[in-house]
């Protein structure tokens, strides 16, 4: 590799090539996905540089495709553990990945070197070089299912997916779940406690929003700061539920410090979050979408959905599932 590359010419993903390495290895080496994404978009926000907020034809920005094929290009460089050792939505330092220099010259010599690889089959570790629709594609075998889902959260009336919301909340085991919503309000869609402990004396507040997007329409960072006014100080935690993405400065203004938290659930990690809660989708190594189970969800409203869960919900904690 040629030391004096010119860096200002390299595809727009090398550069999130050293950023996700460097991301990891503050955070011993292995993190939640969705964790290591706001950690590189961060960095990159301190860096004083911009990430390209473009919505690609998937509804996806462009920063976050990058960043999604930056980590499959480490994870063919040997660099990154791939899913079936590291775990679902978990990203994995290897020893390599751990020593590897984290320079552009590098990250480019990564990058021509892996990108230039032929499929010879359908594991992690082998895919094809990206281009054009290509980049919209997951892992051959898993890419239906999720745009099947894709399409349906699409097609979603506005209070139906309100409660689908709180059936997510209910399944991860909230307690005095409430859609609260109104039509064209600017505010809170949805409470519930969260109790902490077995006899129920210590629990949190939790509050949520909602948005049923399509296409290229993003969460703004001024959608943000209106749904943490609308809270009041009794509320503990925010979480902004949406069917499209977020913009980089939402998800910086999510976690402003001395402020409410607000987690952000874009459309792939409801997706994910759907099928781990096996709310219409199945968790097995095929999944497969119940499109019946979402009809409840289409219906004009006030009518109340007839979702079926267990007269037992596991108490697992929220992060369990918010990956």
């Amino acid at each position: 590799m040629n030391q004096n590359i010119d860096t200002e010419k390299l595809p727009e993903v090398v550069r999130f090539i050293p950023r996700i390495l460097a991301a990891l290895r503050e955070m011993n080496g292995v993190a939640k996905a969705g964790a290591v994404k706001s950690a590189v978009v961060q960095a990159i926000d301190e860096a004083g540089e911009k990430v390209n907020d473009q919505m690609l034809a998937s509804g996806v920005p462009k920063y976050q495709n990058d960043i999604y094929w930056a980590r499959m290009y480490l994870v063919n460089a040997g660099l990154l553990e791939p899913t079936k050792t590291a775990g679902h939505g978990i990203w994995k330092l290897t020893t390599e990945g751990w020593e590897s220099p984290l320079d552009m010259v590098t990250a480019a010599a990564i990058y021509f070197k892996t990108a230039s690889k032929a499929s010879k089959n359908k594991d992690e570790t082998d895919l094809p070089a990206p281009s054009g629709d290509d980049l919209q594609q997951d892992l051959e075998g898993t890419i239906n299912w999720q745009v099947q889902l894709k399409d349906i959260l699409w097609s979603l009336s506005d209070k139906g997916f309100e409660h689908l919301c709180a059936a997510i909340m209910t399944k991860n085991g909230l307690d005095q779940t409430k859609v609260t919503g109104q039509s064209n309000d600017k505010g809170v869609d949805g409470i519930g406690l969260m109790y902490l402990d077995d006899a129920g004396l210590l629990s949190i507040r939790v509050a949520w929003q909602c948005k049923r997007y399509t296409g290229n329409t993003t969460v703004s960072s001024e959608e943000i700061r209106n749904f943490r006014g609308s809270l009041d100080h009794t509320t503990d935690h925010g979480i902004f539920f949406t069917t499209s993405t977020f913009t980089a400065e939402a998800m910086k203004e999510s976690e402003a410090l001395g402020k409410t938290p607000i987690r952000l659930v874009p459309l792939d990690q409801l997706i994910q979050m759907l099928r781990k809660l096996e709310l219409g989708v199945t968790s097995g190594p095929e999944p497969v979408v119940d499109a019946a189970f979402f009809e409840q969800y289409k219906k004009t409203w006030p009518s109340a959905p007839t979702l079926q869960l267990p007269l037992t919900v596991s108490a697992q904690s929220t992060n369990d599932v918010l990956c």
